[in-house]
């Protein structure tokens, strides 16, 4: 029987990052996984022998392939000077799982480059963001939502109907240049409206009160439902152009609102690509069956109104029918187990790293 090919996966894992659970959930996902012989190596814990260790091994024949997860570049380029020099003369087969895709793109864009990426990761499936990175690049591109669904984590231990809290919500604000403020504005309606709707809320944009794993999951398991909206922006480009202009604008005038700014760059309909996506909080969610109230949108194709959420509009005005069916317990419990059923079915990490295994096949 053929053996399994043989990866190194970097990654970066530490208390710093331990409220974003798919950058601690992919390294388990990958070590436990029979698809891969994998040679873990978290670079937040490396010294100086271990990155001798690891590229000694990178020159003999036993690695297949390098695969870099999100967190070795996302919000900072963790790979630097001598190890980023080394690795891109590596001659194996490269993977990146690229995160954050709305800033920072021309840097992302050269690391790949410079790295000799062969199979681009993205987080959106849509295949106009994965044509764009493929013109880029001139490497393979693939589409794979950046959290799966970890089971001995997040499950359904609290029946719905036992829940203390209606309504819950952990985020952070976006940034405006997304061309949207939908986190925003539906945790501030939820949090305003809630005594007129008679629900209880646990609804909060601060990064302070954000959990790890476990402590999300437990969260999760006090929520009847959850409210949310598609990740990322309208306007997706690989150039930070518009995010630029943005943020000139704003640092020239610290006062504006988000009204005045989206009036002055976002005021008609989006043109381009978007780039809206799943959010790992609507997996998790639904893993531990909690009832959703979403923003309508498409969710990656995986997610359907009526289906797997209660569909909400985004100027709120079916507010009251939105309720009416969040208060029916064989409605949200229906839509609960839908949810369920989908992730447990597409979105497991080891339903995704069988995506990821295929096209790795294709490049080595």
């Amino acid at each position: 029987m053929t053996r399994p090919p043989s990866i190194a996966l970097l990654y970066w894992e530490s208390e710093v990052n331990a409220t974003l659970s798919y950058q601690h959930g992919w390294p388990r996902a990958f070590i436990g996984s029979p698809l891969f012989e994998t040679l873990a190596f978290n670079m937040a814990r490396a010294t100086f022998q271990d990155w001798h260790s690891l590229f000694a091994k990178l020159r003999g024949a036993s690695i297949d392939a390098i695969v870099m997860l999100h967190s070795v570049f996302s919000n900072e380029r963790r790979l630097k000077r001598i190890p980023y020099w080394l690795m891109a003369r590596c001659p194996q087969p490269k993977v990146y799982f690229i995160g954050n895709e709305y800033k920072s793109m021309p840097d992302k864009v050269r690391f790949a480059k410079e790295l000799g990426v062969s199979l681009l990761v993205s987080q959106s499936t849509d295949e106009r963001v994965l044509d764009m990175y493929r013109a880029a690049l001139g490497c393979q591109a693939i589409g794979i939502p950046n959290t799966g669904c970890d089971l001995s984590v997040f499950r359904p231990v609290t029946p719905l109907g036992a829940r203390d809290i209606d309504i819950g919500y952990r985020s952070l604000e976006a940034p405006w240049y997304l061309g949207n403020n939908d986190k925003t504005e539906i945790a501030d309606f939820f949090v305003a409206n809630a005594p007129r709707l008679g629900l209880t809320t646990d609804i909060s944009l601060q990064e302070s009160d954000r959990f790890d794993m476990v402590g999300y999951a437990a969260f999760l398991n006090r929520c009847r439902g959850q409210i949310g909206t598609e990740s990322g922006g309208d306007y997706f480009e690989l150039t930070d152009e518009l995010r630029t202009r943005v943020l000139s604008y704003m640092k020239a005038h610290p006062g504006i609102t988000w009204p005045e700014l989206k009036a002055i760059f976002f005021n008609t309909p989006p043109t381009g690509v978007p780039m809206r996506i799943i959010s790992g909080r609507q997996v998790e969610a639904a893993a531990c069956k909690t009832a959703q109230i979403l923003f309508e949108g498409r969710y990656d194709g995986f997610m359907a109104a009526d289906t797997h959420y209660i569909p909400l509009a985004k100027d709120f005005s079916n507010i009251d029918d939105v309720v009416r069916k969040f208060r029916d317990d064989a409605y949200c419990q229906r839509i609960a187990d839908n949810a369920y059923d989908m992730v447990a079915e597409q979105l497991t990490y080891d339903r995704l790293l069988g995506r990821l295994s295929s096209a790795l096949a294709q490049i080595l």
